[in-house]
């Protein structure tokens, strides 16, 4: 359509249409530069929102498991310090029961090293029962097999187990026994080498489990960096390429709001042609 008119103003329009769009696109490269994502809402990209969305879940379950491993291995070495005390009380029980069974000691002299020896053996079940960690008793038979989830999914393969068990003085065996005489030593002897061999292999297990915790760590913390690494990837803003693209739209906005003017100042022509 040609020719000087005024009620509709064509041109006035399309210009209006073109700032309108600019405008928009000036809006999501200031949002994008603002929060430095790319992908805000589902509307800038439907498939990325949703990926992103699926991988920012996937971090957070693999931080989580992270933090579970942590208090894993935390709580496993409040354990094995547990254990590592009663194995030094049992080889000081161990010393004073070879000193007891030498026939250079009065009958005086060994009620009171059994004194001592008794008080070390009750230590050792004192130890079990309270020994905790967040509320929990390690040692006391309450908790025979611990848990630890430490994968971000329900599997077998998602968690790492390790059994304890009663760690008292009755559970090792060593309760009854005492240094009166030879004799008892000599047998006190025999029993506290077989609760040492039962510590000794309870904290194998546990330092076992101790040593996969880290690689499973280690494992976790990749994973999580390969991720974020994928989202950002995804979600992520461009600075340099949106920030060229947002100088462009600043430059058509102002263009295309000069031009609106000059556009809305055409119908005045139409005011010279009146007598």
């Amino acid at each position: 359509m040609s020719g000087l008119i005024i009620n509709d103003n064509i041109a006035s329009m399309n210009a209006q249409y073109n700032l309108n769009r600019t405008q928009e696109a000036l809006n999501k490269h200031i949002g994008r530069l603002s929060s430095g994502y790319r992908v805000n809402s589902p509307a800038d990209d439907p498939a990325g929102y949703a990926i992103s969305q699926r991988m920012g879940a996937q971090m957070m379950s693999y931080n989580a498991a992270i933090r579970n491993a942590n208090d894993g291995a935390h709580l496993l070495q409040t354990a094995n310090g547990a254990l590592q005390t009663d194995n030094t009380i049992l080889l000081k029980m161990r010393q004073l029961a070879i000193q007891a069974a030498n026939s250079t000691y009065s009958e005086k002299d060994l009620k009171v090293l059994n004194q001592e020896y008794q008080h070390l053996n009750s230590e050792v079940t004192r130890i079990a029962k309270v020994t905790d960690f967040n509320g929990m008793r390690l040692l006391d038979g309450s908790h025979g097999t611990f848990k630890f989830h430490v994968g971000i999914y329900t599997s077998v393969n998602d968690r790492l187990a390790v059994n304890i068990g009663k760690m008292d003085s009755s559970t090792l065996g060593i309760r009854s026994t005492n240094i009166l005489n030879r004799q008892n030593a000599k047998n006190a002897v025999d029993k506290l080498d077989v609760a040492l061999d039962r510590i000794n292999s309870i904290q194998g297990g546990i330092g076992a489990i101790q040593n996969r915790m880290e690689w499973t760590i280690r494992n976790l913390t990749n994973a999580t960096t390969n991720v974020q690494a994928s989202r950002a990837g995804i979600k992520d803003v461009n600075f340099a390429s949106e920030t060229a693209a947002f100088t462009k739209r600043q430059i058509l906005s102002q263009s295309g709001a000069a031009v609106l003017a000059q556009a809305n100042l055409v119908p005045q022509a139409a005011i010279k042609l009146l007598p």
